[in-house]
Protein backbone atom coordinates (compact mmCIF):
# COMPACT_ATOMS: atom_id res chain seq x y z
CA UNK A 1 0.00 0.00 0.00
CA UNK A 2 0.99 3.43 -0.74
CA UNK A 3 3.49 5.57 2.02
CA UNK A 4 2.84 8.28 0.79
CA UNK A 5 -0.39 9.46 3.01
CA UNK A 6 -0.16 12.01 6.01
CA UNK A 7 1.13 11.19 8.79
CA UNK A 8 2.93 12.23 12.06
CA UNK A 9 5.90 11.57 13.51
CA UNK A 10 6.64 13.97 16.26
CA UNK A 11 5.70 13.00 20.11
CA UNK A 12 4.21 15.33 22.29
CA UNK A 13 5.49 15.48 25.99
CA UNK A 14 2.60 14.15 28.05
CA UNK A 15 3.95 12.03 31.60
CA UNK A 16 1.22 12.38 33.82
CA UNK A 17 0.34 8.69 35.01
CA UNK A 18 -3.00 9.10 36.12
CA UNK A 19 -3.43 10.60 33.13
CA UNK A 20 -2.14 7.72 30.83
CA UNK A 21 -4.01 4.80 32.94
CA UNK A 22 -7.04 6.99 32.42
CA UNK A 23 -6.41 6.39 29.09
CA UNK A 24 -5.42 3.06 29.22
CA UNK A 25 -9.25 2.17 31.02
CA UNK A 26 -11.28 4.03 27.80
CA UNK A 27 -12.33 1.97 25.26
CA UNK A 28 -10.93 2.19 21.57
CA UNK A 29 -13.73 3.97 20.27
CA UNK A 30 -13.47 7.02 23.04
CA UNK A 31 -9.79 6.85 23.19
CA UNK A 32 -9.92 7.63 19.21
CA UNK A 33 -12.72 10.39 19.64
CA UNK A 34 -10.18 12.26 22.84
CA UNK A 35 -7.07 11.64 20.08
CA UNK A 36 -9.34 12.95 17.63
CA UNK A 37 -10.51 16.32 19.69
CA UNK A 38 -6.38 16.53 21.04
CA UNK A 39 -5.56 16.50 17.63
CA UNK A 40 -3.43 13.23 17.34
CA UNK A 41 -3.63 11.08 14.14
CA UNK A 42 -0.22 8.75 13.89
CA UNK A 43 0.49 5.42 15.68
CA UNK A 44 3.58 6.93 17.47
CA UNK A 45 1.51 9.30 19.14
CA UNK A 46 -1.09 7.28 20.31
CA UNK A 47 1.21 4.52 21.64
CA UNK A 48 3.27 7.20 23.29
CA UNK A 49 -0.09 9.02 25.01
CA UNK A 50 -1.72 5.60 26.26
CA UNK A 51 1.39 3.76 27.41
CA UNK A 52 3.87 6.84 28.32
CA UNK A 53 6.75 5.24 26.62
CA UNK A 54 9.62 6.61 24.59
CA UNK A 55 11.19 4.83 21.49
CA UNK A 56 14.39 4.44 23.11
CA UNK A 57 12.67 2.78 25.81
CA UNK A 58 10.10 1.03 23.44
CA UNK A 59 13.43 -0.32 21.33
CA UNK A 60 15.44 -1.30 24.93
CA UNK A 61 12.28 -3.30 26.16
CA UNK A 62 11.02 -5.27 23.30
CA UNK A 63 13.60 -6.58 21.02
CA UNK A 64 10.92 -6.56 17.75
CA UNK A 65 11.05 -2.91 17.87
CA UNK A 66 14.88 -2.69 17.83
CA UNK A 67 14.96 -4.91 14.86
CA UNK A 68 12.08 -2.89 12.81
CA UNK A 69 14.27 0.42 13.64
CA UNK A 70 17.65 -1.48 12.23
CA UNK A 71 15.52 -2.36 9.27
CA UNK A 72 14.50 1.24 8.47
CA UNK A 73 17.93 2.51 8.77
CA UNK A 74 20.14 0.06 6.47
CA UNK A 75 17.57 -1.88 4.49
CA UNK A 76 16.72 1.36 2.55
CA UNK A 77 19.77 1.97 1.34
CA UNK A 78 20.48 -1.03 -0.54
CA UNK A 79 16.64 -1.09 -2.09
CA UNK A 80 17.44 2.02 -3.35
CA UNK A 81 20.76 1.74 -5.12
CA UNK A 82 19.72 -1.56 -6.39
CA UNK A 83 16.18 -0.47 -7.66
CA UNK A 84 16.99 2.92 -9.16
CA UNK A 85 19.81 1.88 -11.44
CA UNK A 86 17.78 -1.21 -12.09
CA UNK A 87 14.96 0.90 -13.15
CA UNK A 88 17.44 2.80 -15.10
CA UNK A 89 18.99 0.26 -17.00
CA UNK A 90 15.82 -1.63 -17.72
CA UNK A 91 13.94 2.11 -18.89
CA UNK A 92 17.19 2.49 -21.60
CA UNK A 93 16.98 -1.46 -22.61
CA UNK A 94 13.20 -0.87 -23.10
CA UNK A 95 13.71 1.70 -24.69
CA UNK A 96 16.07 0.56 -27.52
CA UNK A 97 14.99 0.84 -31.38
CA UNK A 98 14.93 -2.21 -31.71
CA UNK A 99 12.40 -3.10 -28.83
CA UNK A 100 10.03 -0.02 -29.10
CA UNK A 101 7.80 -1.58 -31.71
CA UNK A 102 6.37 -3.92 -29.08
CA UNK A 103 3.78 -3.63 -26.63
CA UNK A 104 5.48 -5.82 -23.89
CA UNK A 105 8.61 -3.45 -24.07
CA UNK A 106 6.65 -0.15 -23.62
CA UNK A 107 4.77 -1.43 -20.53
CA UNK A 108 7.92 -2.58 -19.24
CA UNK A 109 9.75 0.51 -20.00
CA UNK A 110 6.77 2.27 -18.42
CA UNK A 111 6.87 0.26 -15.42
CA UNK A 112 10.53 1.04 -14.50
CA UNK A 113 9.62 5.09 -14.69
CA UNK A 114 6.72 4.38 -11.75
CA UNK A 115 8.85 1.80 -9.86
CA UNK A 116 11.58 5.20 -9.56
CA UNK A 117 9.24 7.27 -8.69
CA UNK A 118 7.45 5.26 -5.56
CA UNK A 119 10.88 4.58 -4.73
CA UNK A 120 12.11 8.08 -4.53
CA UNK A 121 8.96 9.55 -3.03
CA UNK A 122 8.10 6.61 -0.93
CA UNK A 123 11.30 5.02 0.33
CA UNK A 124 13.70 7.74 0.29
CA UNK A 125 11.45 9.95 1.90
CA UNK A 126 10.59 7.65 4.61
CA UNK A 127 14.34 6.42 4.74
CA UNK A 128 15.31 10.71 5.45
CA UNK A 129 13.32 11.10 7.60
CA UNK A 130 14.53 7.95 10.31
CA UNK A 131 18.02 9.42 9.73
CA UNK A 132 17.27 12.95 10.03
CA UNK A 133 13.51 13.90 11.43
CA UNK A 134 12.91 15.54 8.20
CA UNK A 135 10.48 15.72 5.86
CA UNK A 136 10.35 17.41 2.72
CA UNK A 137 6.09 17.42 2.47
CA UNK A 138 6.50 19.81 5.45
CA UNK A 139 8.27 22.10 4.10
CA UNK A 140 5.73 24.29 2.00
CA UNK A 141 1.92 23.68 1.17
CA UNK A 142 2.24 22.84 -2.45
CA UNK A 143 5.12 19.50 -1.63
CA UNK A 144 2.55 18.33 1.04
CA UNK A 145 -0.04 17.91 -1.74
CA UNK A 146 2.28 17.37 -4.82
CA UNK A 147 4.15 14.31 -3.00
CA UNK A 148 0.91 12.75 -1.65
CA UNK A 149 -0.62 12.55 -5.18
CA UNK A 150 2.87 12.05 -7.17
CA UNK A 151 3.12 8.80 -4.64
CA UNK A 152 -0.33 7.65 -4.81
CA UNK A 153 -0.14 7.90 -8.89
CA UNK A 154 2.86 6.43 -8.69
CA UNK A 155 2.45 3.31 -7.08
CA UNK A 156 -1.03 2.72 -8.23
CA UNK A 157 0.44 2.75 -11.45
CA UNK A 158 3.10 0.39 -11.32
CA UNK A 159 0.65 -2.33 -9.73
CA UNK A 160 -1.80 -1.67 -12.41
CA UNK A 161 1.14 -1.73 -15.62
CA UNK A 162 1.53 -5.35 -14.06
CA UNK A 163 -1.79 -6.10 -14.41
CA UNK A 164 -2.13 -4.90 -17.54
CA UNK A 165 0.95 -6.98 -18.92
CA UNK A 166 -0.33 -9.94 -17.10
CA UNK A 167 -3.57 -9.54 -18.93
CA UNK A 168 -2.09 -8.45 -22.66
CA UNK A 169 -0.08 -12.17 -21.78
CA UNK A 170 -3.67 -13.87 -21.13
CA UNK A 171 -4.84 -12.52 -24.47
CA UNK A 172 -1.42 -13.94 -26.56
CA UNK A 173 -1.20 -16.99 -24.68
CA UNK A 174 -5.02 -18.03 -25.01
CA UNK A 175 -6.34 -15.59 -27.76
CA UNK A 176 -3.58 -15.88 -30.16
CA UNK A 177 -5.50 -14.48 -33.67
CA UNK A 178 -6.64 -11.68 -31.49
CA UNK A 179 -3.24 -10.70 -30.17
CA UNK A 180 -2.24 -8.39 -33.23
CA UNK A 181 -5.42 -6.16 -32.83
CA UNK A 182 -5.24 -5.65 -29.08
CA UNK A 183 -1.67 -6.00 -28.15
CA UNK A 184 0.09 -3.19 -30.03
CA UNK A 185 1.81 -0.37 -29.33
CA UNK A 186 -0.26 2.31 -29.75
CA UNK A 187 -2.82 0.28 -27.74
CA UNK A 188 -0.06 0.02 -24.68
CA UNK A 189 0.54 3.61 -24.91
CA UNK A 190 -2.80 4.62 -24.79
CA UNK A 191 -3.18 2.28 -21.41
CA UNK A 192 -0.48 4.06 -20.13
CA UNK A 193 -1.70 7.06 -20.72
CA UNK A 194 -5.03 6.42 -19.46
CA UNK A 195 -3.77 4.70 -16.34
CA UNK A 196 -1.97 8.07 -14.91
CA UNK A 197 -5.35 9.76 -15.74
CA UNK A 198 -7.36 7.74 -14.16
CA UNK A 199 -5.24 7.29 -11.09
CA UNK A 200 -4.49 11.70 -11.02
CA UNK A 201 -8.60 11.69 -11.23
CA UNK A 202 -8.90 9.24 -7.92
CA UNK A 203 -6.20 10.97 -5.63
CA UNK A 204 -6.67 14.63 -6.98
CA UNK A 205 -8.76 15.50 -3.95
CA UNK A 206 -6.05 15.66 -1.88
CA UNK A 207 -5.41 19.49 -3.39
CA UNK A 208 -8.08 19.96 -0.98
CA UNK A 209 -8.36 17.52 1.80
CA UNK A 210 -4.78 17.48 2.70
CA UNK A 211 -2.26 20.26 3.30
CA UNK A 212 -0.32 22.15 6.25
CA UNK A 213 -1.51 22.29 9.46
CA UNK A 214 0.25 24.20 12.28
CA UNK A 215 0.37 21.26 15.21
CA UNK A 216 1.33 21.40 18.84
CA UNK A 217 4.88 19.27 19.39
CA UNK A 218 5.66 20.50 22.67
CA UNK A 219 5.09 23.38 23.74
CA UNK A 220 5.88 24.17 19.37
CA UNK A 221 3.75 25.37 16.33
CA UNK A 222 5.34 23.46 13.61
CA UNK A 223 3.95 22.85 10.37
CA UNK A 224 2.92 19.33 9.34
CA UNK A 225 1.40 17.69 6.18
CA UNK A 226 -1.76 15.87 7.09
CA UNK A 227 -5.40 16.05 6.30
CA UNK A 228 -6.92 19.31 5.65
CA UNK A 229 -9.73 20.19 8.63
CA UNK A 230 -12.94 18.52 8.25
CA UNK A 231 -11.63 15.75 5.80
CA UNK A 232 -9.67 13.79 8.95
CA UNK A 233 -12.30 10.67 8.76
CA UNK A 234 -11.93 10.50 5.05
CA UNK A 235 -7.78 11.19 4.81
CA UNK A 236 -7.09 8.78 8.05
CA UNK A 237 -10.12 6.06 8.15
CA UNK A 238 -11.43 5.97 4.27
CA UNK A 239 -9.12 6.19 2.04
CA UNK A 240 -6.66 4.10 3.70
CA UNK A 241 -8.65 1.20 2.78
CA UNK A 242 -9.51 2.62 -0.64
CA UNK A 243 -5.93 2.55 -1.15
CA UNK A 244 -5.55 -0.84 -0.11
CA UNK A 245 -8.23 -2.07 -2.66
CA UNK A 246 -6.36 -0.25 -5.49
CA UNK A 247 -3.03 -1.03 -4.94
CA UNK A 248 -2.79 -4.62 -3.30
CA UNK A 249 -6.32 -6.17 -3.21
CA UNK A 250 -7.59 -5.66 -6.67
CA UNK A 251 -4.60 -6.38 -8.65
CA UNK A 252 -3.97 -9.43 -6.07
CA UNK A 253 -7.05 -11.36 -7.45
CA UNK A 254 -6.71 -10.41 -10.80
CA UNK A 255 -3.51 -11.44 -11.48
CA UNK A 256 -3.93 -14.23 -9.45
CA UNK A 257 -6.86 -15.23 -11.86
CA UNK A 258 -5.25 -14.42 -14.93
CA UNK A 259 -1.91 -16.25 -14.23
CA UNK A 260 -3.34 -19.30 -13.21
CA UNK A 261 -5.35 -19.44 -17.01
CA UNK A 262 -2.33 -18.99 -18.52
CA UNK A 263 -1.06 -21.30 -17.14
CA UNK A 264 -3.50 -23.83 -18.07
CA UNK A 265 -3.47 -22.68 -21.65
CA UNK A 266 -0.03 -23.27 -21.51
CA UNK A 267 0.31 -26.74 -20.19
CA UNK A 268 -2.52 -27.00 -22.22
CA UNK A 269 -0.90 -26.66 -25.52
CA UNK A 270 1.58 -28.13 -24.14
CA UNK A 271 0.16 -31.59 -24.26
CA UNK A 272 -1.90 -31.23 -27.62
CA UNK A 273 1.90 -30.35 -29.05
CA UNK A 274 3.05 -33.96 -27.87
CA UNK A 275 -0.25 -35.40 -29.73
CA UNK A 276 0.61 -33.65 -33.33
CA UNK A 277 0.73 -36.77 -35.85
CA UNK A 278 2.69 -34.36 -38.59
CA UNK A 279 6.21 -33.94 -37.75
CA UNK A 280 6.60 -30.49 -39.59
CA UNK A 281 3.92 -29.37 -37.93
CA UNK A 282 5.29 -30.38 -34.62
CA UNK A 283 8.58 -28.34 -35.45
CA UNK A 284 6.88 -25.44 -36.46
CA UNK A 285 4.88 -24.87 -33.37
CA UNK A 286 7.80 -26.01 -31.21
CA UNK A 287 9.99 -22.88 -32.95
CA UNK A 288 6.90 -20.31 -32.74
CA UNK A 289 6.45 -21.02 -29.40
CA UNK A 290 9.56 -21.11 -27.92
CA UNK A 291 10.59 -17.36 -27.85
CA UNK A 292 6.63 -17.24 -26.67
CA UNK A 293 6.88 -19.13 -24.05
CA UNK A 294 10.22 -17.44 -23.09
CA UNK A 295 8.47 -14.26 -22.25
CA UNK A 296 5.32 -15.75 -20.91
CA UNK A 297 7.78 -16.96 -18.48
CA UNK A 298 9.40 -13.87 -17.74
CA UNK A 299 6.35 -12.06 -16.96
CA UNK A 300 4.74 -14.39 -15.11
CA UNK A 301 7.79 -14.24 -13.01
CA UNK A 302 7.15 -10.57 -12.65
CA UNK A 303 3.61 -10.93 -11.78
CA UNK A 304 3.78 -14.09 -9.33
CA UNK A 305 6.68 -11.88 -7.74
CA UNK A 306 4.28 -9.01 -6.98
CA UNK A 307 1.58 -11.71 -5.48
CA UNK A 308 4.51 -12.62 -3.34
CA UNK A 309 5.81 -8.93 -2.28
CA UNK A 310 2.16 -7.83 -1.58
CA UNK A 311 0.59 -11.08 -0.12
CA UNK A 312 2.45 -9.64 3.31
CA UNK A 313 1.12 -6.29 3.17
CA UNK A 314 -2.35 -7.59 2.72
CA UNK A 315 -2.45 -9.38 5.70
CA UNK A 316 -0.96 -6.69 7.67
CA UNK A 317 -3.48 -4.40 6.79
CA UNK A 318 -6.18 -6.71 7.69
CA UNK A 319 -4.78 -7.45 11.02
CA UNK A 320 -4.02 -3.81 11.90
CA UNK A 321 -7.77 -2.99 11.17
CA UNK A 322 -8.27 -6.16 14.07
CA UNK A 323 -5.69 -4.86 16.44
CA UNK A 324 -7.11 -1.40 16.52
CA UNK A 325 -11.16 -2.49 16.73
CA UNK A 326 -10.11 -5.08 19.87
CA UNK A 327 -7.31 -3.50 21.64
CA UNK A 328 -3.54 -4.38 22.16
CA UNK A 329 -0.41 -3.65 24.33
CA UNK A 330 3.30 -2.52 23.80
CA UNK A 331 4.12 -6.31 23.16
CA UNK A 332 1.77 -7.09 20.86
CA UNK A 333 2.61 -3.93 19.02
CA UNK A 334 6.06 -3.68 18.96
CA UNK A 335 6.03 -7.29 17.01
CA UNK A 336 3.08 -6.05 14.65
CA UNK A 337 5.36 -3.12 13.90
CA UNK A 338 7.99 -5.64 13.20
CA UNK A 339 6.01 -7.45 10.74
CA UNK A 340 4.37 -4.30 9.42
CA UNK A 341 8.30 -2.93 8.66
CA UNK A 342 8.95 -6.08 6.86
CA UNK A 343 5.93 -6.00 4.70
CA UNK A 344 6.45 -2.34 3.59
CA UNK A 345 10.51 -3.48 2.67
CA UNK A 346 8.91 -6.75 0.64
CA UNK A 347 6.49 -3.66 -0.87
CA UNK A 348 9.11 -1.94 -2.27
CA UNK A 349 11.60 -4.91 -3.05
CA UNK A 350 8.83 -5.56 -5.66
CA UNK A 351 9.42 -1.96 -7.58
CA UNK A 352 13.49 -3.15 -6.92
CA UNK A 353 14.46 -5.91 -8.25
CA UNK A 354 11.97 -5.98 -12.01
CA UNK A 355 15.60 -5.77 -13.59
CA UNK A 356 17.09 -9.11 -12.04
CA UNK A 357 14.14 -10.68 -13.23
CA UNK A 358 14.32 -9.41 -16.64
CA UNK A 359 17.81 -10.78 -16.74
CA UNK A 360 16.97 -14.20 -15.02
CA UNK A 361 14.47 -14.82 -17.23
CA UNK A 362 14.67 -12.84 -20.53
CA UNK A 363 17.15 -14.58 -23.16
CA UNK A 364 16.47 -11.34 -25.18
CA UNK A 365 17.14 -8.94 -23.03
CA UNK A 366 19.83 -10.46 -21.47
CA UNK A 367 21.31 -9.65 -24.71
CA UNK A 368 20.13 -6.60 -24.85
CA UNK A 369 22.22 -6.26 -21.11
CA UNK A 370 25.57 -7.83 -23.21
CA UNK A 371 25.14 -5.31 -25.97
CA UNK A 372 24.94 -2.59 -23.94
CA UNK A 373 27.46 -3.00 -21.63
CA UNK A 374 30.13 -5.20 -23.43
CA UNK A 375 29.56 -3.67 -26.69
CA UNK A 376 28.95 -7.23 -28.44
CA UNK A 377 26.07 -8.03 -30.51
CA UNK A 378 26.01 -11.59 -29.21
CA UNK A 379 25.62 -12.48 -32.98
CA UNK A 380 26.14 -16.36 -31.74
CA UNK A 381 22.95 -16.52 -30.24
CA UNK A 382 21.32 -14.47 -33.22
CA UNK A 383 22.59 -17.41 -35.51
CA UNK A 384 21.74 -20.11 -33.54
CA UNK A 385 18.28 -18.79 -33.38
CA UNK A 386 17.61 -18.04 -36.96
CA UNK A 387 19.12 -21.45 -37.75
CA UNK A 388 16.40 -22.96 -35.65
CA UNK A 389 13.96 -21.30 -37.64
CA UNK A 390 15.80 -22.35 -41.21
CA UNK A 391 15.86 -25.81 -40.15
CA UNK A 392 12.13 -25.45 -39.42
CA UNK A 393 11.25 -24.35 -42.52
CA UNK A 394 14.03 -26.29 -44.68
CA UNK A 395 12.95 -29.76 -43.29
CA UNK A 396 9.05 -28.66 -44.39
CA UNK A 397 9.50 -27.03 -47.15
CA UNK A 398 5.26 -27.29 -47.99
CA UNK A 399 4.72 -25.16 -44.96
CA UNK A 400 7.78 -22.66 -44.69
CA UNK A 401 5.45 -19.55 -46.28
CA UNK A 402 3.07 -20.53 -43.36
CA UNK A 403 5.55 -20.19 -40.87
CA UNK A 404 7.10 -16.76 -42.04
CA UNK A 405 3.80 -15.49 -42.23
CA UNK A 406 3.09 -16.87 -38.69
CA UNK A 407 6.42 -15.88 -37.49
CA UNK A 408 6.09 -11.92 -38.29
CA UNK A 409 2.87 -12.06 -37.06
CA UNK A 410 3.99 -13.57 -33.53
CA UNK A 411 7.33 -11.13 -33.75
CA UNK A 412 4.87 -8.25 -32.75
CA UNK A 413 3.88 -9.37 -29.61
CA UNK A 414 7.05 -11.26 -28.27
CA UNK A 415 10.45 -10.29 -27.23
Amino acid sequence: MSTAGPEMDAKPNMSVKTLLASIRHLSQEEKIHLFNLMGVTSEEDLNYLVYGIEEDQLAGQYPEYHVHKILLIYIPPILLILGTFGNVFSFLIMRHKAMTRLSTYIFLAALSVADSMVLLIGLMRQWLGELTGYDIRDQANWLCKATIILGYISSNTSVWIIVAVTIERFIVVCYPLKAQRFCNVARAKKTISGLVVIFLLINIHFVWTAGLNETNIQDNLLPQCDASDGHQFLVSVVWPWVDALIYCFLPFILISIFNVLIICKVAHAAGGRESLQNGCLQLRNRCKGNNNLRLTIMLLTVSFTFLLTTLPMNISIIASDFLNTNGHDNAVMSKFRLVRTISQLLMYLNHSINFFLYCATGQKFRNEVIRMFCGKNNNTLSIADHSQHLFCSRGCPHVSNAYVDARKSTEEIEM
